[in-house]
């Protein structure tokens, strides 16, 4: 994370701000992320994210702080990049040895089973919009990581012959927003997100208690 503040300060501010109709003043820069207002130091490229009226605290969580770094800085021209509109899932841009992703998410998918309802309130608690159901899905909803870069979600309930099967779309376009390997800090991000929003927001259900559980046998 201080690593990520000092590199952040090497980049043109005017031109991020500009880059992305970012509102900012001489002490911040401000955007949304995840349908939740943080801020950078123009001094020193903290994070900080807001916890309730004139209250901020610094944002420490590593997933968080690069995938925000990154979406800001990677794009390579001054003017924002454009999404195709079409998705594909985070393969289609894989390196030699890049992580499984359906594995990555099969823990959070086994926690979703036979929570829609609330799975779907998390989702909209982040600002998600649901869609059409595609490919069988039995939730689609399209995820703004920030107003600019959204992600689309899949989760398709298990049966007797199948496994929960939770899923993350990306647009064809998206390596012109970031880097390849945070496709990962943001999809962990997002997920975590996901079992915690509900906990203040509406109630604590029935995914956030059973992984309690776990910690606690653990």
């Amino acid at each position: 994370v201080d690593i990520g503040k000092k590199l952040f300060m090497e980049y043109d501010q005017e031109m991020l701000i500009r880059r992305f109709h970012l509102i900012s003043d001489e002490t911040w820069i401000y955007l949304d992320y995840f349908h939740t207002p943080y801020r950078i130091s123009r001094k020193t490229g903290q994070i900080q994210e807001k916890l309730a009226e004139n209250r901020w605290s610094e944002c420490r969580c590593y997933d968080t702080v690069m995938t925000i770094y990154d979406l800001l800085c990677y794009p390579k021209t001054e003017t924002a990049p454009g999404l195709s509109g079409s998705w594909c899932p985070v393969s289609k841009f894989a390196v030699m040895g890049g992580p499984d992703a359906l594995g990555f998410s099969k823990k959070y998918a086994a926690l979703f089973q036979d929570h829609l309802p609330e799975l779907s309130k998390a989702c909209a608690a982040l600002g998600g919009i649901l869609q059409k159901k595609l490919a069988g899905a039995d939730i689609t909803c399209l995820i703004p990581v920030t107003p600019y870069f959204p992600v689309l979600l899949q989760f398709w309930e298990g049966d007797e012959e199948f496994p929960p099967k939770l899923m993350l779309l990306w647009d064809e376009n998206s390596m012109s927003f970031l880097h390849f390997e945070t496709t990962y800090y943001l999809q962990g991000d997002l997920l975590e997100r996901l079992i915690r929003q509900p906990r203040s927001r509406y109630c604590t259900p029935a995914w956030a208690t059973e992984q309690d559980q776990k910690k606690k046998k653990g």
